[in-house]
């Protein structure tokens, strides 16, 4: 007599062929020719009814160790760049956070060059990974999966950084802690690496604002000094120094000691009031001694203090 588990027997689970995960196991014959394989795991995943979530999610792995496999010369895989990319783009529209994270994986690790990202924005895949960033239904998976990607485009090409995916990154950073969200801290450093490679577009879509908002909100003395040197090094550049508005943006390291009525959120409730100033003070005490270890940071500083005065001068008068 089998033994079973949980009262169903362990001879139909091995039959099951699937993983800790829920992966179906999908055989992968690698001495077939390349081309055969790319089209059967293309069709399965391409198809809208009839192929199990799970079996995607087996064909969309089997597709990353294909192409590890094979490499990519785009005469072995019997399709074009855009033609698999529109398949794999369908792996991102599915209702399972496990078949769109694998999605994101397979474009991962497809995109090698400048070339292949092109094609990638040109299908405007870049909307839907910015929605993989924004969706927040448990599933971390999917969204570390859609920010690897996203580092995976600063590497091959900063400059051609999609706004779509910038503008979800950048909203993350900026209410990420009052949402709770775990990610708030991988999307500000990100911001942080794009704003040194591509910092046009991270100063259009309001990046450097609310990388000096993460200054005041954090209290790690090597995160604070972190977020802090990413805009003295924009400063430090003349073709750099005007992404950063000196009037609007630094100002704002400078509040907790120069606003008397300075309150970093406006629902902080009124009991925590003090506790919450005295560590947007720390911070912005970090922030500043951090600045003053470098020259542009002297700079920096001077800039501050002659705007601080012109502040309060404007407040009492």
């Amino acid at each position: 007599m089998a033994a079973s588990f949980r009262g169903r027997p362990i001879r139909s689970l091995r039959m099951r062929g699937r993983n800790d995960s829920g992966e179906e196991n999908v055989p992968l014959d690698l001495s077939r020719e390349p081309s055969e394989n790319f089209r059967e795991i293309l069709q399965n995943v391409a198809k809208p009814h009839g192929v199990s979530n799970m079996r995607k999610l087996g064909h969309l792995n089997n597709f990353i160790k294909l192409l590890c496999s094979i490499g990519h010369r785009e005469e072995n895989f019997g399709f074009t760049y855009e033609e698999i990319i529109i398949c794999l783009r369908l792996a991102l529209l599915n209702e399972a956070k496990e078949v769109r994270a694998a999605g994101l994986r397979a474009l991962r690790y497809l995109i090698r060059d400048t070339s292949v990202l092109q094609k990638v924005l040109r299908l405007q895949v870049d909307y839907l990974i910015a929605r993989c960033i924004d969706i927040q239904q448990s599933n971390e998976g999917e969204r570390t999966q859609a920010l690897r990607l996203v580092r995976k485009i600063i590497t091959v090409n900063a400059m051609l950084f999609p706004t779509s995916i910038a503008n979800s990154l950048i909203a993350v950073g900026t209410d990420g802690l009052q949402e709770r969200d775990r990610m708030v801290r991988a999307a500000i450093a990100i911001v942080c690496e794009l704003a040194l490679k591509n910092p046009e577009v991270v100063a259009k879509r309001g990046g450097l604002s609310t990388i000096l908002k993460s200054v005041i909100d954090c209290q790690l003395s090597r995160i604070n000094e972190a977020l802090i040197t990413t805009i003295l090094h924009l400063l430090n550049h003349p073709r750099t120094r005007q992404y950063v508005r000196v009037d609007v943006e630094l100002e704002q390291i400078l509040a907790p000691f120069t606003d008397f009525h300075y309150r970093h959120n406006a629902d902080t409730a009124e009991g925590q009031l003090k506790e919450d100033r005295e560590a947007r003070f720390l911070s912005s005490r970090m922030a500043i001694v951090a600045a003053f270890r470098s020259w542009s940071g002297k700079g920096f500083n001077v800039i501050l203090s002659v705007h601080s005065v012109h502040s309060q001068w404007n407040t009492h008068c």
